[in-house]
């Protein structure tokens, strides 16, 4: 069924897209989806950060999501996407959005779950030596910025923090090449350590959802949605560290499932339930 936010939504191309993603990517990978009791049944917001030199992350969640709730989560694409304008169709018709605020709040006003990346393609172009799965303060979630967390206000919608780990050693990247990048007009040029992906496991985990228990309002405050916006980076950060933390080897790796009922300390505080309801006690 398509929506007036995506009438070019296309369900069988999405259920054939994510078919073969699950036959051949999720297989390769041997993906493994932790906390999937966690996605809600109406809408919400999944906000992760981007790791690797290729999109496994966000592939693999959208078929962990059509896995676990039988659902097609709506990924926001990069601005880049946008300059091609086949590609963009493409990924309109299997459900995908491009740089487009309007599209986001009305997709999830009707109930749709939204799978947001704020750092976006800039978070792929970390060295495997420098800042290895960290949630940097860059893009959508740099200070002045957090356009995700406006429309999540403007619609009352969760958020879910999403950890995905094993996609930034799949191909390692070495450096960029900048210059190549402008002459492609992509967003980066990878030089990377293994041109065919390694055969890491990568584990996709749905944490606890986020209320934000704050008035629509609010997301005119630049100040409050800068506070909010830190909150859920370090949410989204505690749960990929945990997750690090319970990730035992690379390829053939094991998870440390036990206790994976309690969460992180950090995380459970940020996500209890408030007493209060004004919008500075929800920010903090």
């Amino acid at each position: 069924m398509t929506t007036a936010a995506n009438p070019d939504f296309d369900p069988e191309a999405a259920r054939v897209a994510l078919d073969w993603v699950r036959r051949i990517v999720a297989r390769y990978f041997r993906l493994e989806v932790i906390g999937a009791e966690n996605l809600p049944r109406g809408r919400s917001m999944i906000v992760g950060c981007h790791s690797g030199v290729m999109p496994y992350d966000a592939a693999l969640t959208l078929v962990a999501i059509q896995q676990a709730t039988g659902r097609f989560a709506r990924a926001v694409g990069d601005d880049f996407f946008a300059r091609l304008a086949f590609v963009e169709t493409f990924l309109r018709r299997r459900g995908a959005i491009v740089g487009r605020r309007s599209e986001a709040t009305n997709l999830l006003r009707a109930g749709h779950m939204l799978l947001v990346f704020p750092g976006g393609a800039v978070d792929m172009t970390r060295p495997i030596w420098r800042d290895p799965y960290r949630v940097l303060p860059h893009k959508g979630f740099a200070p002045g910025r957090g356009g995700y967390l406006k429309v999540a206000l403007a619609t009352q919608s969760p958020i879910i923090p999403l950890a995905v780990v094993g996609a930034e050693e799949a191909h390692m990247l070495l450096a960029t090449f900048p210059p190549i990048a402008r002459l492609f007009s992509v967003p980066f040029f990878p030089f990377v350590a293994f041109p065919v992906p390694l055969p890491v496991k990568i584990y996709v985990r749905f944490g606890r959802p986020i209320h934000l228990d704050a008035d629509p309002k609010v997301a005119r405050n630049q100040a409050v949605v800068d506070r909010l916006n830190r909150r859920v980076r370090r949410a989204v950060q505690d749960l990929i560290d945990d997750t690090l933390r319970r990730r035992h080897g690379i390829i053939w790796s094991t998870y440390d499932a036990e206790s994976a009922s309690r969460r992180p300390a950090q995380e459970r505080r940020r996500t209890a339930p408030r007493r209060s309801r004004k919008p500075d006690s929800s920010a903090s």
